[in-house]
């Protein structure tokens, strides 16, 4: 069972998601209260384009472990892809509450910002997830939700060299 969760991380972290799909399937199959594999098949299916199957996953997944923060992520980002920004910035908040250095929770806060037009709030976010992992730089610059920021004084300072 364990392998097949692994399995299906590396295919979710390689873009396979019918891979990871298919793999979580069988840990369901042998362990119908897996939290983790709920968590893993519904951010699959978002990614699937599946997102109303990908939030009745994470929030089984919930059901069966409320505190399992790394699906608080998964369930931020199944909101995101269903387009629901409020719902998905309050999971990406309730990782911090946990975990308040969760670089990808900030930043994916900074996006929402950005894709709601508050352009301060969304600059103050990237750079607070700049200043824990300067690797968001790179992500920041070639992402659409900060394509309209490029000519922005502020983030040409935070994300060019």
């Amino acid at each position: 069972m364990d392998s097949n969760l692994e399995n299906a991380k590396q295919f979710l972290s390689n873009g396979d998601y019918n891979k990871a799909i298919d793999a979580v399937n069988n840990v369901i199959a042998s362990d119908p209260n897996s939290a983790e594999a709920y968590s893993i098949r519904g951010f699959a299916r978002a990614l699937n384009g599946e997102t109303e199957q990908g939030l009745v996953d994470t929030k089984t997944s919930y059901q069966l472990d409320p505190n399992n923060v790394a699906n608080y992520y998964n369930m931020a980002m199944v909101y995101k892809l269903a387009g629901q920004l409020e719902e998905s910035k309050q999971w990406f908040e309730k990782v911090l509450t946990k975990d308040p250095n969760n670089t990808w929770s900030i930043y994916g806060i900074a996006t929402i910002y950005a894709d709601q037009g508050d352009d301060d709030k969304a600059l103050e976010w990237l750079a607070t997830a700049i200043k824990i992992d300067s690797s968001v730089k790179v992500v920041a610059a070639e992402q659409d939700h900060f394509e309209r920021f490029h000519e922005n004084s502020v983030f040409k300072s935070l994300v060019l060299p």
